[in-house]
């Protein structure tokens, strides 16, 4: 007895964690069957959810490159695009709107109607866009439940993207362009109606020469406008799918039995204790007033 009370005595911390550990694992123990049945009834609810709640979707794929620096070539007018403006526009709500008219999103299964943000919120969780960050590559994916319509809403939001980033693009470049231009023009014509006063004709044929290559570089530029000009590289076109995309159905089996056993835990040990406060006369007391509360 000497020989325990001294081992004790020098080990009380360790006892003490032991006896904790031991408490827990008798907890379990005793409420085994608790928790079994608890998993099994959260797995058995997350395989009826993913086999039988989820719909099956297919997905449709637009693979593009963004220009990441100007090129001047054969006439063609780039422009500079960052990958994340690209990704802004494909998931804003101008974009979303024109899916939504052009595929009559606003209609609901059952012949009913919903409102333009709820069909916003259903439609971007359908629409998922990934930039590498290597390559700069973006990828479009697109789920529908047919296949044709996953295509075809791929394809559409692509248009719309490039043709909302050609304006954009033409607009920030071109009308800044012009009126730099527009600025030097009246300068020159200043100029030369000051030269004009003064009566110096070599000095107004070197403002007439500046003023007519000033006007000339505008007309170009004009002109650029009527272009088309190139923001985005097609990489991969939208093509049909010939296969249902996964919907992570083990996923939602394997967090549903996590989420089981979380919750067996916590439902064992409030059971354990509940039983347990009994052997206290205080909390036994208090147990008992609640349960009258609780029936009045």
């Amino acid at each position: 007895m000497s020989n325990y009370s001294s081992e004790q005595e020098f080990y009380p911390d360790n006892c003490d964690e032991e006896m904790s550990i031991l408490d827990i694992l008798i907890v379990l123990a005793e409420q085994k069957k608790l928790i079994i049945g608890t998993v099994l009834l959260f797995t058995l609810a997350g395989l009826l959810y993913a086999f039988f709640l989820t719909e099956p979707k297919y997905s449709s794929e637009v693979q593009m490159m963004p220009l990441t620096s100007s090129v001047l070539d054969n006439g063609d007018f780039a422009v500079q695009m960052p990958g994340n403006i690209v990704s802004g526009v494909i998931m804003s709500n101008a974009t979303f709107d024109a899916v939504i008219d052009e595929f009559g999103l606003l209609k609901t299964k059952d012949g009913g109607s919903q409102s333009r943000i709820t069909a916003r919120r259903e439609l971007e969780k359908d629409i998922k866009v990934d930039i590498d960050k290597n390559n700069s590559v973006i990828t479009l994916k697109v789920d529908a439940a047919e296949p044709e319509t996953a295509m075809k809403m791929a394809g559409f939001i692509y248009d719309r993207t490039v043709g909302t980033l050609e304006e954009m693009g033409i607009t920030a470049t071109i009308s800044n362009k012009d009126a730099y231009l527009e600025g030097v023009i009246k300068k020159k014509i200043n100029e030369m109606e000051k030269n004009t006063s003064d009566g110096s004709g070599s000095s107004r044929i070197t403002s007439l020469l500046d003023l007519y290559t000033m006007l000339t570089q505008y007309d170009v530029n004009r002109k650029i406008k009527d272009k088309s000009p190139m923001v985005i590289q097609l990489i991969s076109p939208a093509s049909l799918p010939d296969e249902k995309a996964p919907q992570g159905r083990g996923k939602i089996v394997a967090l549903s039995a996590l989420l089981g056993l979380f919750c067996a835990v916590m439902l064992a040990f409030a059971r354990h204790f509940w039983k347990s406060s009994d052997e206290d006369a205080a909390t036994a007391e208090k147990k008992k007033r609640l349960r009258m509360l609780l029936r009045s």
